[in-house]
């Protein structure tokens, strides 16, 4: 095994113990090959590495790179990756290297390391792409696709589609299903103006045809009639496409959305009280979105029929909902008051008709058949940081919040999440008031136990020396969950306690909805998230609303972006409960239905530049000149069961 670097064996042997050690624990060991892995691993992986150490290469690090694979289907990601670092790469054939490299890949996606794990798969770091002119079709396709899955972890969605559009022909019927799906997915997550802009530019029509359909579903998603006339006209320009003879599934029940709309649509909001101003939002939200679907119409005759029931009295909510069923509602929009809502949630019985409640509740209810829950919570701002928090590969978090229930609510939801993520909270800062920030945040870093270890090394030599507090090491971001008023004292504090380069995230709860520099330039550099309705482009719904409604008072924004996507919802409810990844792209963020019938949310991200929100790309741009096109030049290949050369299986570049 000459190609095993000699400085490496302690290692292998100190794998050999720890694995006997393992193998002593586990019971029921098999006989035969594949038994034996399902029941005794370890006694499996302690085999390869024994066998590694006496074989010739390449058979050496085959053995090695299978040990490391089983290795990592026991989730010991840690152990896989010191294991293979005892193989020399450099002189490797090429088939073997490329089993190499995808490990190694696979073991960074298992450490949440997806940077590292991308510049393994697409550049020649370690030789991969020299090696490609060497490999068969499927280690290519294999290669192709696991560069894929990097892009799309990594959030460059359009490379990942691309790339997955050229290999698409190379595939089996099932894998290229799947990987069809894929590509739908990859797109229709680009923004819209992406899309559009793409579809107009690219020339390649394979490519095109699929930004063109992915266009049709983001772009009209409002108005289902000229979705129809688009997607009919679609089928005309592409008969030939991958895509036209199997339509994404959402796609296909597009006419039977536009066949089947709700007609009479109950609005169950409080009309009278300290809720009135909220509901009024909604309200004038739900109805802009109306206007605006009826607008888009060639027939601007509507027999939709919507009518709002006052909740106000909520010993009355019962006898309210069972009016506005026997009243023909075709689905219901309410109740907002969390208490109405928990008369719903007690039901044992299906709710006679569809009913998107207004709100969310978390307690041990058993959700009732028909009863969908949307709101925005705090909960939906923690789920929302974890995730950007585990992209930027962070692992240790400090939180800060003001004890209060709905603050502790998203301490609980994120600490709950990042902990699941394999994340560790290493510190915590909770305050009552302004009065006692400053010692939660010194705890929060540890300052005070820089400033005992000066004051003892003080005392032990007699004298005053120099010194220079530091905060703890241990933490790599902050969630600051905070109202701006909050937010503009905490910041000086982070920083006056030595944490200026510590990066701070936050959910919506900091920005207040509208840009106010002059006093948020003390917030400048915190990445925070929120709805789209507020940090990008406004649509023709938004700025209908604002002449509508000039005066409205911008603190109610959020609760306008809602009842437009309840407006939304209603009308795509169908789609959303039989494809729960198909996705509604709305003013409070891109929406789908859980299992338990709760409507997620994932957000916009922005962060404060001289104080104001600078929306953040919500994907990794890429080029698209950078790929030869799979319809011509040296790097094209003929689909699955095709004639080929040698040259046409081999010279792939990644994009």
């Amino acid at each position: 095994m000459k190609f095993i670097r000699r400085a490496q064996l302690n290692t292998l042997a100190a794998f050999l113990m720890a694995l006997i050690l393992s193998a002593c624990e586990t019971t029921g060991v098999g006989t035969g090959g594949s038994t034996q892995v399902a029941s005794n691993p370890a006694a499996t992986i302690k085999s390869l590495i024994e066998r590694s150490q006496n074989a010739p290469s390449p058979e050496a690090e085959q053995l090695l790179i299978q040990a490391a694979q089983l290795l990592l289907d026991q989730g010991k990601a840690e152990e896989a990756k010191r294991l293979l670092g005892a193989v020399n790469a450099t002189a490797l054939d090429s088939d073997t290297l490329a089993s190499l490299v995808l490990t190694l890949t696979d073991i960074h996606l298992a450490l949440n390391e997806p940077l590292q794990a991308e510049e393994l798969i697409t550049t020649d770091r370690m030789g991969l792409l020299t090696a490609s002119n060497d490999l068969n079709s499927d280690r290519l396709n294999e290669i192709s696709l696991k560069r894929a899955q990097v892009w799309e972890i990594n959030g460059n969605y359009l490379a990942a589609a691309r790339e997955r559009i050229f290999v698409g022909p190379m595939l089996e019927t099932d894998a290229a299903n799947t990987n069809q799906q894929m590509i739908w997915n990859d797109l229709i997550a680009l923004p819209n103006d992406s899309l559009q802009a793409l579809a107009q530019t690219v020339a390649v029509p394979e490519f095109q045809g699929w930004l063109e359909l992915a266009w049709i579903y983001k772009g009209y998603q409002d108005q289902l009639d000229q979705q129809l006339q688009q997607l009919d006209q679609w089928q005309l320009r592409y008969p030939g496409h991958t895509a036209a003879t199997q339509l994404p599934e959402a796609l296909r029940l597009v006419r039977e959305l536009s066949e089947n709309q709700p007609q009479n649509i109950a609005l169950l909001l409080p009309t009278q009280g300290r809720f009135r101003p909220a509901a009024e939002a909604i309200l004038h939200g739900f109805m802009s979105a109306h206007y605006a679907s009826l607008q888009d119409r060639e027939n601007t005759e509507s027999n939709i029929s919507i009518r709002v029931y006052d909740t106000s009295d909520l010993k009355q909510f019962t006898a309210t909902y069972q009016q506005a069923v026997a009243d023909g509602a075709d689905i219901i929009i309410g109740p907002l008051q969390k208490e109405n809502l928990r008369s719903l949630l007690n039901s044992t019985d299906p709710l006679p008709v569809a009913t998107i409640a207004l709100n969310q509740e978390l307690g041990p209810f058993e959700v009732p058949v028909n009863l969908y829950q949307f709101g925005l919570s705090p909960e939906d701002d923690a789920l929302e940081v974890a995730r950007r928090a585990l992209q930027k590969q962070y692992h240790n978090a400090a939180v800060m919040f003001q004890n209060n229930p709905w603050w502790e609510r998203a301490y609980l939801a994120f600490a709950e999440q990042w902990q699941q993520e394999k994340g560790r909270v290493t510190g915590i800062a909770s305050y009552d008031d302004q009065s006692n920030m400053a010692n939660g945040i010194k705890d929060m870093l540890l300052v005070q136990h820089s400033e005992l270890r000066a004051k003892q090394l003080r005392n032990i030599l007699g004298k005053n020396i120099e010194f220079q507090p530091r905060r703890r090491q241990d933490i790599d971001f902050i969630y600051l969950i905070a109202t701006p008023d909050q937010a503009r004292q905490i910041r000086p504090l982070l920083d006056f306690y030595y944490a200026e380069a510590i990066p701070v995230l936050a959910g919506s709860q900091i920005f207040s909805g509208k840009a106010n520099p002059k006093t948020d330039r003390d917030l400048n550099g915190i990445e925070f998230c929120d709805i789209p309705w507020l940090l990008e482009k406004p649509d023709a719904i938004q700025q209908a609303l604002k002449q509508a409604w000039p005066t409205a008072d911008h603190r109610y924004s959020r609760l306008n972006a809602m009842g437009v996507d309840a407006y939304r919802l209603q009308s795509r409810l169908q789609l959303l409960t039989q494809i729960p990844d198909a996705g509604l792209f709305g003013a409070t963020g891109n929406l789908n239905i859980g299992i338990d019938n709760r409507v997620q949310r994932e957000l916009s991200w922005a962060v404060i530049k001289n104080g104001r929100p600078e929306l953040l790309p919500r994907i990794t741009e890429t080029e698209l000149e950078d790929r030869p096109q799979q319809t011509e030049g040296p790097d094209a290949r003929p689909p699955k069961n095709a004639q080929a050369t040698d040259r046409q299986e081999t010279d792939r570049q990644p994009g």
